[in-house]
């Protein structure tokens, strides 16, 4: 059973009101104490999908991991080749494709571009076989959003090749305004539990 007392503070005009259990102790801190536990559990509980997109653009381990991101799209007797495409896709990952297919076709296996990615600045690394039988990777950079202008040997892929859809500046804004969110959430969790041991 709560007591409600009356206390007046003579350096405030309203009246203070102190809560007291059965033996006359004030239950306020304990009720404060059960609101700040209840807010650092929902702060965490904000804050997990934010650590959950740390690993967002870990394409690489995404396509080492198994056949979960393995994809073929060849018909029987087809030649096919292996490329990877990472970044801004809708199913990023190790594809073995007709040897015939190009870029725009590889994107349009792997879903299509996602909200954020931007067109104009595919990166595809390429693997070459030098004439002495050592091999160079080199990198280019194809517009898709000139796709009219573009010419075939452009956007034809080759055995071994990475291709990465990159993403628009607005993608960048939208992470730092999360994690400046999850970064003030923790900081007045903080606070309020350094008040508590005070």
């Amino acid at each position: 059973m709560a007591i409600i007392q009356r206390k007046r503070n003579p350096k405030r005009k309203n009246p203070q009101f102190k809560i007291l259990n059965f033996q006359g102790r004030p239950m306020i801190k304990r009720i404060f104490k059960f609101k700040v536990v209840a807010f650092v559990l929902l702060s965490f509980t904000l804050l997990s999908p934010a650590f959950a997109q740390v690993d967002q653009l870990s394409m690489a381990t995404r396509v080492m991991s198994g056949r979960s991101v393995n994809y073929y799209y060849a018909k029987p007797g087809d030649i096919t080749i292996t490329v990877s495409i990472w970044g801004f896709v809708q199913r990023p990952g190790l594809y073995e494709i007709a040897s015939s297919t190009d870029l725009i076709n590889l994107i349009s296996l792997a879903g299509g571009p996602n909200t954020y990615a931007k067109l104009n600045d595919v990166e595809v690394v390429r693997t070459t076989k030098r004439d002495d039988g050592t091999y160079a990777r080199h990198k280019f950079k194809v517009d898709l959003s000139k796709l009219v202008q573009l010419k075939d040997d452009q956007i034809q892929l080759k055995p071994g090749d990475v291709i990465y859809v990159n993403h628009t500046s607005w993608y960048t804004v939208k992470e730092a305004f999360s994690v400046a969110s999850s970064v003030g959430i923790l900081m007045t969790s903080i606070y309020y539990l350094s008040r508590i041991i005070k």
